[in-house]
């Protein structure tokens, strides 16, 4: 089944619309996909043909930095050889020989490599592969613009393109703050949106809707007045019994925790949302991180495009940051997981390699092109 369902999505040169102010953007990718099954094979494709290895990693030698990473106690050196460490793992010699050439084949033709991470054993997929790192070049991937890295998510359904919006891109920001909970910077949060695209609000490109009265009845009443392209949602969740829940409000604003399942509800049939962005801030649940990411896999299964979510807690600055970097840079034309890529590093030269905000955006995709705010 996995064979077959490889073939249909064979690497391509993915192409972008080129824009004149992105300058150092490159306009194609060259895909390099790797597949890692259930009995940790892994299988790499690029336009350089295929190669076949297995993933070798001892979860022992990884797990302390995995705790001090979550409780946010590292430092460079920790997180390098973290990251060492899984890029040993996912690119062992054959594979990494293949990379390399599919590398030098895209410098070549001035492109960079998008590299779609299929992870199917659910052990392996919670690990961060943000925090890939290639000792040889001194690069975390998934910080560079050359090798725009996401997890590629197979689903039982045709596959959807994120298209490009037509004009104005409409935005929803849903702020989800009840009453009994620690209150989020939400208001700093919106307005570092609104200045990051402040030159296509008024030219009457991009629009803006907040809802700050999160119930499950206003939200759906939202998603029914407008098609929206991006829908933007700050707030907490938790992760309880092995499921993620949001926290929304009832209608005398008491917190209300939606589970991932019914989260995604919001967006049965929804053809027009390319992009979904779930944002917890350090004064969240600590637990939000896991709840967020375990809410993108349904999102994606449901059929939108593109998800980002937060894999570890990050500051309320930070946060301010990602979506700052995020929208100014997506607003310039560039691919999704290119701007993902950008705002990675602007987070890692901000608060330092010594830190996890860099590789604390996760970007889930089932598109193989991620334009989504074309000709701005």
């Amino acid at each position: 089944m996995f064979r077959a369902w490889f073939e249909e999505f064979k690497p391509v040169v993915s192409k972008s619309k080129p824009d004149g102010e992105s300058g150092t953007r490159p306009i194609n990718y060259h895909d390099f996909e790797l597949l890692v099954t259930p009995d940790r094979k892994i299988r790499a494709s690029s336009e350089q043909g295929e190669e076949e290895g297995e993933l070798h990693l001892d979860m022992n030698e990884i797990r302390l930095t995995l705790q001090l990473t979550e409780r946010g106690n590292t430092n460079a050196e920790l997180l390098k050889g973290l990251g060492t460490k899984l890029y040993q793992a996912l690119f062992p010699a054959n594979i990494h020989a293949h990379l390399r050439a599919t590398t030098a084949s895209a410098e070549a033709a001035r492109c960079g490599v998008r590299l779609r991470l299929i992870m199917e054993p659910p052990g392996l997929s919670a690990l961060p592969w943000e925090f890939l790192y290639d000792a040889d070049t001194n690069t975390f991937l998934a910080n560079s613009t050359q090798t725009a890295l996401s997890r590629y998510i197979p689903v039982p359904m045709t596959r959807r393109d994120i298209r490009a919006a037509s004009l104005p891109l409409k935005i929803l920001v849903v702020i989800s703050s009840p009453q009994g909970l620690t209150p989020l910077d939400t208001e700093g949060e919106e307005r570092l949106i609104r200045q990051a695209l402040t030159k296509h609000l008024t030219s009457g490109q991009v629009e803006i809707d907040v809802l700050k009265e999160a119930t499950i009845r206003n939200i759906n009443q939202k998603l029914r007045e407008r098609s929206y392209n991006v829908f933007h949602f700050i707030g907490h969740g938790m992760f309880k019994e092995d499921k993620g829940y949001l926290i929304l409000a009832d209608q005398d604003n008491t917190a209300r925790p939606v589970d991932d399942e019914t989260f995604s509800n919001f967006f049965l049939g929804n053809r027009t949302i390319g992009l979904v962005i779930l944002n917890a801030c350090q004064s969240a649940a600590t637990s939000s991180h896991q709840a967020f990411v375990g809410m993108a896999f349904h999102l994606v299964r449901r059929g939108i495009p593109a998800v980002i979510a937060m894999q570890y807690s990050i500051a309320d600055t930070t946060a301010q940051l990602f979506a700052d970097e995020l929208y100014r840079t997506l607003s310039l034309g560039w691919p999704v997981d290119a701007a993902i890529q950008a705002t990675r590093n602007a987070i890692s030269m901000e608060v330092g390699l010594d830190q996890p905000d860099f590789a604390t955006p996760v970007l889930f995709m089932r598109a193989r092109d991620g334009v989504i705010l074309s000709g701005l």
